[in-house]
């Protein structure tokens, strides 16, 4: 699975990351498989932080208006966006398969936490079965 920095900058994501990982409908599997993701994904986020601090640093002044915010110069602004977008495209291989979906977690996310949890697990078994597939399910067959 394979993801790009630019993920770090969607704010949904770190809500839903957060919401699977505090989940108390895991299983201890699922809760340990979404710990080491998590672990790899915080180590990421930091590196990122850091580096995207080090450019806006680097081409900006702090604002004296609003607390946390960088104003970038007419004639830094070409640069600092090349910087910035060379480090959003930044892709990482996690080195490991899309994730099951956990089995145990029922309800408490949105189609907005689905957007962002479709990266890192296969969603296709919360799909619905057809009434096709249903009938003709390993299960059906052998009660026939």
């Amino acid at each position: 699975m394979k993801i790009k920095n630019r993920l770090f900058e969607n704010k949904q994501y770190a809500k839903t990351i957060e919401k699977l990982h505090t989940s108390d409908q895991l299983s201890v599997m699922d809760a340990y498989r979404i710990n080491r993701l998590v672990k790899k994904l915080n180590e990421l986020h930091k590196e990122f932080s850091e580096l995207k601090i080090k450019i806006m640093t680097q081409f900006g002044t702090p604002s004296e208006e609003k607390e946390d915010t960088v104003t970038i110069s007419a004639e830094n602004r070409e640069e600092f966006n090349f910087e910035y977008n060379e480090l959003i495209n930044i892709e990482h291989d996690l080195e490991v398969k899309k994730l099951e979906f956990p089995k145990k977690i029922e309800d408490g996310f949105s189609a907005t936490d689905l957007n962002i949890l479709e990266t890192f697990f296969d969603l296709s078994g919360l799909e619905e079965k057809s009434e096709v597939e249903k009938y003709f399910s390993t299960e059906n067959m052998n009660k026939q």
